[in-house]
């Protein structure tokens, strides 16, 4: 099967999601130019443990198994603290850091990768952790950044299945906090879209293949076989496994008010999302999803052919 356009071409791939007209991708642009107006050769030898991959993956559950070892602080709340940090309110709600650390941390700090190498390894000292962890999707759409200025940093990308992702994309966000309760919404996102999506973000963690500090870790996996998954993930960081019931644990530290959108990760491990898409798809969006990415699909051992 012939490669799309927009798997070739970034230039198409950009008009295609410009015309979409979707947030994301609008705020994609302007983080990209961001970056480039603030490009640095400042080159890091912090250690961060970063968590990404297509939204709707897996990303806040595994943040969540992997923060249960002793050894390494989670971030709860997603924020891009390693290139766009410039809201110092926010450093205080993430870290409970004082005014006066923060405005120490912005006076010294002049560039913004020493300013998250700081704040992050102050935040560690803090908690008297060995490692910290830093969960956020967006993080594969800036992997090359990251390796580029964090070369010692260890990527973990989560990937699910693209056909329950893209059926998970649709309703995203699915619920939002008025007033202190949780209420739904009536997200419905293209599927087409949904689907380009999740092959640029797989596309995007693919180029790292290889390299001593990039994992990839399944989705599936982490609900049918947790432990020796975990264990892959330890072994690559050099540290050692837990016991299973310390993993299995995680839920009862979890609060669903701070994750609206992932309310699930309150509860222990379910595989009822795993399939979904054989309820969810119409023919005509399978149709479409092997036209598109069946390949990928393949290639990740989803499936052994496009019959299905």
């Amino acid at each position: 099967m012939n490669a799309l356009p927009f798997e070739k071409n970034k230039f198409l791939d950009m008009i295609i999601y410009t015309l979409s007209r979707k947030k994301w991708v609008y705020e994609t642009l302007i983080f990209k130019s961001y970056l480039l107006t603030r490009n640095t050769k400042r080159i890091s030898s912090f250690n961060p443990i970063i968590i990404g991959g297509c939204p709707r993956s897996g990303t806040t559950l595994f943040r969540s198994l992997i923060g249960m070892h002793p050894n390494i602080i989670c971030l709860e709340k997603e924020f891009n603290l390693l290139f766009w940090i410039d809201k110092p309110d926010v450093l205080i709600q993430i870290f409970d850091f004082t005014e006066e650390d923060v405005k120490r941390f912005f006076k010294k700090n002049k560039d913004h990768i020493s300013l998250a190498e700081k704040i992050l390894k102050s935040y560690k000292t803090k908690e008297k952790a060995d490692f910290i962890g830093i969960k956020h999707p967006w993080h594969i759409a800036i992997i090359d950044n990251i390796f580029k200025n964090f070369p010692n940093a260890k990527f973990i990308h989560v990937i699910r299945d693209g056909r329950d992702t893209v059926c998970s994309l649709r309703t995203h966000p699915k619920r939002k906090i008025v007033n202190g309760k949780i209420i739904p919404l009536k997200t419905c996102n293209p599927i087409d879209y949904c689907i380009r999506r999740w092959v640029s973000s797989i596309n995007q963690g693919k180029k790292w293949r290889g390299t001593e500090n990039y994992l990839e870790v399944k989705y599936e996996d982490l609900i049918y076989n947790v432990v020796p998954s975990m264990k892959k993930v330890f072994d690559f960081l050099n540290l050692d496994m837990i016991s299973k019931e310390r993993i299995l644990s995680f839920y009862k530290y979890e609060d669903e008010f701070k994750h609206p959108q992932n309310i699930e990760v309150g509860k222990s491990i379910y595989g009822k999302s795993i399939g979904r898409w054989k309820r969810d798809l119409s023919k005509k969006e399978i149709k479409m999803f092997k036209r598109m990415a069946g390949d990928l699909l393949i290639e990740l051992d989803y499936e052994y052919s496009l019959d299905w």
